[in-house]
């Protein structure tokens, strides 16, 4: 016995060895790729003239990937104060912002063809904007204010009128209710049941020296004017509002007949709605011609703004001007060249990796611009730390394929192509949706992609707009029907499938910590992970190799292990089920080989890394089976799909049937001459009304709730096995434009361009 278990031991601690080896091997690969990894970042240190400041801030303006250390402060030194022409250029931003408010221009959104600007020099960028403000500011003002009177006047006058129709009953003259020498008239609305006990307190309190008129109203409350004694004011005005009576407004300078008021009223108003018309036209006037000079000018100095903040990290001596930032190690080589070709010979880049640099270095992720959603959603959770894992390229391709799997339907992925095509669209030409609409508009590449999952995923399982008598599964496995009789065994298959996608994820998941512990030298942390590694692929080979219902045959001293295959034996059963190979193993052996041993292994190399360590170790423990099995939401969530689309086209009166012809392409079918349903050969159809109310309320509603649980599953379930987060966002000194363009004196020269 005790050979044998030394057997295991060199055994296992050979598996964890090669292990280390391949992976070790895989992570040389590709770190020098660089997949996975943030960009590595160095310090930038640029010494030029003090002249040539403008230059150097244009040349890294168009560098785009240098971001300021704030080397001021860290010597502490005094602010550097503003020029006049710098506080000329803020007075003139907030004229134009005045003006883009006004007019309703919106600075997030292109409007035409976007403007070619000079502006090389900051004198350049203040004469473009004082000639806008000259030639539109005075006349937006003067629409402003005019705008202002009449929509004051033509609220004061509706108020004038809605008095006068509350006193048009009782027949008050406005100017009468007033304080006077003598008496005090108030008026206004006494609540519904209180106009008793109104009159009961006045003559209680005035000893009958009051006058009360009262008017019922629709809705139950009492128009009513009271007139008592002056010296009495204060104690009835106590009374009218421990009564909650609410005394009317009444306008001044208004007198006559209440009818009269509110005529009068009337054609103010209209004569007010035409002139606030007439102003609002003239307003939309000046949008539509000056709009792009405008806007243009204001990019310009928010530009220029921004150049003038940037100062305060900026080194100033008598004679030059020093500045450090962070940039990525791979575009050193491109820095010094820009710059001497902007400054000349007057210029000196040193580069230097500081020892801090791995922990005070912000972080750069580097991904193709079509990636830039599924970057989005991964920074959501935390822009990666120096000594994390970037998984967005992983995570582009694993994100579209889960929710595929969860909203699969070849009649609705379609349209969320076309959703997401449709914004594609807008986002490049620079249109605003707003503000949650934006968030479907920055998406637009991960809703393509989702959008052909999701139709791929529909033909693979034979789900059409919900319905399941359009198409045929690719997939045979998931087949509608066996022999004319409903395929009992679809939705055990699809739980299984579901399983096994959620092992094949965590698997990646687990190897990416591996690969990013092997990366960083942190070798106890290591053997852990690859213990962890095997541990993981050992236990899911036991539920689908040997058994998932019976932990007992997993300790089985007879017999052999089968080697799970991943989707291959997916409707062939588990164990010897004619896909999965035999191993030359007895489940006992492999249960102590692959899931014990590697089980202590990873409890002693976590312990020895620290407390830290432990509760990793304890969160894999727990999380190993409860994480597995939360895959299981995929099927769930699919056949909630079909079954919240069938009731609709089951429920509601077919009115018009679609009929489709067969369709086979290349020997497959995709559409069947008919299907069997319930004994019954049908032919291809789909109930119109059906398909369009299912897909308008469950295409929404499931395909929201299939993206959350796609994200809660990458969120709480992969990224807990290696993606830590605590990033600093890489933040570098740019032009964001979306108006203009950038021109010289000699030529036109595009600036880093939002899109």
């Amino acid at each position: 016995m005790t050979c044998h278990k030394g057997y295991l031991l060199r055994l296992e601690r050979a598996n964890t060895h090669a292990v280390l080896r391949s992976v070790d091997a895989a992570v040389t690969m590709v770190m020098t790729m660089g997949l996975l990894s943030p960009e590595k970042m160095i310090v930038a240190k640029v010494v030029s003239h003090r002249n040539l400041e403008r230059r150097v801030l244009l040349a890294l303006e168009e560098f785009g990937s240098f971001e300021f250390i704030d080397v001021r402060r860290q010597a502490g030194l005094a602010e550097i104060k503003r020029t006049g022409e710098e506080e000329t250029a803020f007075s003139l931003l907030d004229r134009l912002q005045k003006i883009v408010s006004t007019l309703e221009l919106s600075q997030e959104r292109r409007s035409g063809k976007v403007l070619e600007i000079d502006d090389s020099t900051i004198q350049n960028s203040l004469k473009n904007a004082s000639e806008v403000i000259d030639a539109v500011e005075s006349e937006v003002i003067e629409i402003d204010t005019g705008l202002i009177v009449a929509r004051t006047e033509s609220e004061r006058q509706k108020g004038i009128k809605a008095v006068a129709t509350s006193l048009k009953p009782l027949g008050i003259d406005p100017s009468l209710i007033r304080t006077t020498e003598f008496t005090f008239t108030t008026a206004g609305l006494v609540p519904s049941g209180r106009q008793d006990e109104l009159e009961w307190s006045l003559k209680e309190v005035t000893e009958g020296a009051f006058t009360l008129s009262t008017y019922s109203l629709k809705g139950g409350a009492y128009a009513c004017v009271i007139t008592v004694p002056v010296e009495l004011k204060d104690a009835v005005e106590r009374i009218l509002t421990a009564l909650e009576f609410e005394a009317f407004t009444i306008p001044e300078g208004e007198s006559g007949r209440p009818e009269q008021i509110v005529e009068d009223a009337d054609q103010r108003v209209q004569q007010l709605e035409e002139e606030i018309e007439n102003l609002t036209q003239r307003k939309k006037t000046i949008a539509r011609e000056w709009g792009r000079r405008i806007l243009g000018g204001w990019e310009a100095l928010d530009i220029e703004r921004r150049r003038i903040e940037i100062k305060r990290y900026i080194v100033y001596t008598d004679q030059s001007i020093k500045m450090w930032g962070w940039i990525p190690e791979s575009r050193e080589s491109q820095l010094e060249p820009l710059l001497r070709a902007s400054v000349g010979a007057a210029l000196e880049v040193t580069f230097d990796k500081p020892e801090f640099a791995d922990h005070e270095a912000p972080t750069c992720l580097s991904n193709p611009s079509f990636m830039a959603p599924t970057e989005d959603v991964v920074k959501s959770f935390g822009v990666p730390s120096r000594h994390d894992l970037d998984p967005t390229k992983i995570m582009w391709l694993t994100f579209p394929v889960i929710f595929g799997l969860v909203f699969a339907d070849a009649g609705q992925g379609p349209l969320i192509i076309l959703i997401g095509l449709v914004a594609l669209r807008a986002k490049r030409k620079g249109q605003s949706w707003g503000a949650i609409m934006g968030y479907v508009q920055n998406g637009a590449e991960g809703l393509i992609m989702m959008g052909i999952a999701a139709t791929i995923g529909g033909f693979l399982f034979g789900s059409f707009l919900g319905a399941e008598t359009v198409i045929e599964p690719l997939w045979q496995t998931f087949a509608h029907t066996i022999d004319g009789v409903k395929n009992p065994y679809r939705d055990s298959h699809m739980l299984k499938l579901s399983i096994e996608v959620g092992a094949i994820h965590l698997s990646l998941g687990i190897l990416l910590n591996l690969y990013n512990k092997l990366k960083h030298k942190s070798y106890k942390e290591a053997i852990a992970a690859a213990s962890y590694l095997i541990l993981y692929i050992g236990f899911v080979n036991l539920l689908f190799g040997v058994s998932y219902n019976s932990v007992g045959k997993w300790f089985s001293t007879t017999g052999n292990v089968y080697l799970w295959v991943p989707i291959a034996g997916i409707g062939y059963g588990t164990g010897n089920n004619g896909v999965y190979p035999a191993l030359p193993l007895s489940p006992m052996v492999f249960s102590i080989a692959f899931f014990i041993i590697p089980f202590a292994i990873m409890a002693v190399a976590s312990m020895l890394t620290g407390m830290e360590g432990m509760v990793s170790f304890l969160e894999h423990a727990i999380g190993m089976i409860s994480h597995t099995v939360s895959y299981a939401r995929i099927f769930a969530l699919n056949t909630v799909h079909i079954i919240l689309s069938s009731v609709f086209i089951e429920m509601l009166p077919a009115v018009v049937i679609i009929t489709f012809p067969a369709l086979e392409l290349f020997g497959v079918e995709i559409i069947p001459h008919e299907f069997i349903v319930e004994g019954e050969h049908v032919p291809a159809s789909l109930p119109l009304l059906g398909a369009i109310m299912g897909t308008v309320i469950v295409g929404l509603l499931e395909g929201l709730l299939g993206f959350m649980h796609t994200l809660r599953l990458h969120y709480v379930e992969w990224f807990s096995k290696f993606y830590h987060a605590g990033g600093v966002e890489f933040m570098p000194f740019r032009a964001r434009r979306i108006h203009t363009i950038q021109m010289t004196t000699e030529s036109a020269q595009p600036a880093i361009a939002y899109q």
